[in-house]
């Protein structure tokens, strides 16, 4: 059953009340705690802008659901470091503060069909997509990729985004960022490609890998473009997500047609 893109991210406010032990000690862990909540997805981004209040630190965090900071969602490492909260007597709380009105939707469907690897310099979400609805996959909605954590896919999502800034400000390393994100045979996509991989044999759902195409020479010879992979036919009667105009189910990657020859609708 397919639903629709109907939520959207979450901003909450953490307060951390500590009485008897020192403020660096309690920033410790919070810091640990924080490290670890995103690690295993609950948390989104990598800035968390901690103010001190009286006896207490206040901090906002970007969650894919309302319930993202639910204890039930905790993996051993942030078990831990709540653990070692409550042994510094530190209270711990959160409120949804509101929506992230920026945001992509949630994914809300109940069994996707496909998933796809994809994310932007720009995005804030997961780089986890749905493939029905194009809605954010939470991490921790499929079994941890790595030490009970998503360590993988979010190193790997912080070098494309790394890449993808570079392309987009034309300049320094642009060609390098160009390569790694277009070329089937770069370190990043062979690292993106075994993600998926691997999310494919955890799930049972097809994971798709993007490879993106900048730059072109025109309409007909993008549209004869081959899967990099086996040489075989994939472009689609019609684009995916109004993003992916190629697709192999073989290999499992999807491609566009080369924005700048979209942008001139050649």
């Amino acid at each position: 059953m397919k639903g629709r893109r109907v939520s959207i991210m979450f901003v909450v406010e953490v307060i951390f009340k500590y009485k008897k032990f020192d403020e660096a000690q309690v920033q410790e862990v919070i810091e640990c705690l924080l490290g670890s909540l995103r690690m295993n997805g609950q948390v989104l981004g990598r800035e968390y802008p901690v103010a001190i209040v009286e006896e207490s630190f206040h901090t906002y965090l970007l969650v894919p659901e309302e319930n993202s900071l639910d204890k039930s969602r905790a993996n051993v490492y942030a078990l831990k470091w709540l653990s070692k909260l409550d042994d510094l007597d530190v209270e711990y709380s959160w409120k949804v503060v509101g929506s992230e009105p920026y945001s992509a939707s949630v994914c809300k469907c109940t069994r996707p069909n496909f998933y796809i690897l994809y994310t932007t310099y720009l995005s804030l979400e997961s780089p986890m997509s749905c493939g029905d609805c194009f809605g954010s996959v939470p991490l921790y909605r499929i079994p941890a990729t790595k030490d009970e954590e998503y360590v993988d896919i979010i190193t790997w999502e912080s070098d494309y985004k790394a890449c993808d800034t570079l392309q987009m400000n034309c300049s320094t390393g642009e060609r390098f960022g160009v390569r790694q994100l277009s070329s089937y045979e770069s370190s990043l996509s062979k690292r993106g490609m075994d993600i998926c991989n691997q999310i494919t044999a955890s799930t049972g759902i097809p994971t798709y890998y993007y490879l993106l195409k900048p730059t072109g020479i025109g309409s007909k010879a993008e549209k004869a473009r081959k899967c990099p992979s086996c040489c075989g036919e994939w472009l689609l009667n019609e684009p995916l997500h109004g993003v992916f105009d190629f697709r192999c189910d073989k290999c499992m990657l999807l491609s566009n047609i080369a924005w700048s020859v979209r942008s001139k609708g050649r």
